[in-house]
């Protein structure tokens, strides 16, 4: 069984969705899928090409030509998977419906192989409230062909609990983790205060605005708040604004990102980790977010506030309301001083959410 797996974007070594791709392919590799990566690849003199497994299919040059190139032509994707025997070929959407990728599929599907299209987060229109003029003609498009590119793909793969999504049948998944490349975090005995990390692309929907508002309502509740990523500068603001209006500035740190041994100790120093608490202003209700269970992989207790069917009712999860208010310090500090699970029992607790466990969903149906 041959797949192709086609990714529109440059992977970047240090970003956590190029590390969830690689962990995704090694995972159809571990259920005997024979894989190749295909990507954009931006070359040493600044040309970009179209690669599979780090050899060039096409080269597009420079400038706006390469970038027009690359987005509305994919004959040599096509005539690649014809060329080589691939069984399917897994795409990663990249809300990009319009003439040309409909015209992708309906080759790909003419070609005799099995499409499968990932959808990161869905739904997804939500996403784009307050963006530019750019990111909502790209939506307006999408919504103007999304129905008839899906009318060509065997099955959509969504990290929810929908049957179809736009007349395509779903194959539902969690995100995984690499359990390899997550290292497990000390017992943190907690002394009282709250020392809470977020990691992540901050965008409005991580709604750790809440949370500094908890944090300076309630100044009795001892509490620190490292927030470690990059993301939407009008959003990390905002939370300056608020730390500046509460003179958080000793108690919420905005460190960027960090990798490797960095991380590591951040996750050392944390006894609590924060998950999103704003899908509500996506319209998201249910979701499986991957830093859910990179938290529970590291074994730290966490919290948020949408619906996750993996980690409800668990133990070492605290639950805030999917709305405005701000997070309830009391309550979360109360939740931490009770929480009696080591972890190793919260990294165990998961052990079903693999990639290779995950990514067998796919593996079953391209056979």
């Amino acid at each position: 069984m041959k797949i192709l797996f086609q990714v529109y974007h440059v992977l970047v070594s240090h970003s956590g969705i190029s590390k969830k791709i690689l962990s995704q392919v090694e995972g159809l590799r571990e259920n005997g899928a024979d894989v190749s990566l295909c990507t954009l690849t931006i070359n040493e003199d600044g040309s970009k090409s179209r690669t599979v497994d780090g050899k060039s299919i096409r080269d597009f040059g420079f400038g706006l030509k390469a970038k027009l190139r690359k987005r509305f032509s994919y004959s040599d994707i096509v005539e690649y998977v014809k060329n080589n025997g691939f069984d399917a070929v897994y795409i990663r959407y990249d809300i990009n419906a319009d003439p040309f990728t409909v015209r992708f599929v309906k080759s790909l599907k003419k070609a005799g192989v099995k499409v499968v299209v990932e959808i990161p987060t869905f739904p997804y229109d939500g996403e784009f409230k307050g963006m530019g003029i750019g990111p909502k003609f790209q939506l307006f498009t999408d919504k103007c062909f999304r129905r008839r590119f899906f009318k060509y793909c065997d099955r959509v793969i969504v990290y929810s609990t929908d049957e179809y999504v736009f007349g395509c049948k779903a194959i539902n998944i969690s995100n995984g983790v690499n359990f390899g490349n997550i290292p497990l975090s000390e017992e943190q005995t907690y002394d009282g205060t709250l020392r809470m990390l977020s990691v992540a692309n901050v965008h409005l929907w991580h709604g750790l605005d809440r949370l500094i508002e908890g944090m300076g309502r309630n100044p009795e509740i001892k509490s620190e708040l490292h927030i470690v990523g990059d993301g939407v500068e009008s959003v990390f603001n905002e939370y300056r604004m608020l730390i500046g209006r509460y003179g958080l500035e000793d108690r919420v740190r905005i460190l960027g990102p960090m990798f490797g041994s960095e991380l590591d100790k951040e996750f050392e120093w944390c006894n609590i980790a924060a998950g999103s608490l704003g899908r509500h202003r996506s319209g998201i209700t249910d979701i499986k977010t991957l830093k859910n269970r990179e938290y529970a992989a590291r074994g730290r207790a966490f919290f948020y506030s949408e619906n996750d069917s993996d980690f409800e009712g668990r133990p070492y999860v605290f639950k805030v309301s999917a709305n405005e208010t701000p997070v309830d310090l009391k309550a979360l500090a109360e939740f931490r001083q009770s929480l009696n699970v080591s972890p190793l029992q919260i990294r165990e607790s998961i052990s079903g959410l693999s990639w290779t466990s995950q990514m067998g969903k796919v593996a079953d149906f391209c056979r």
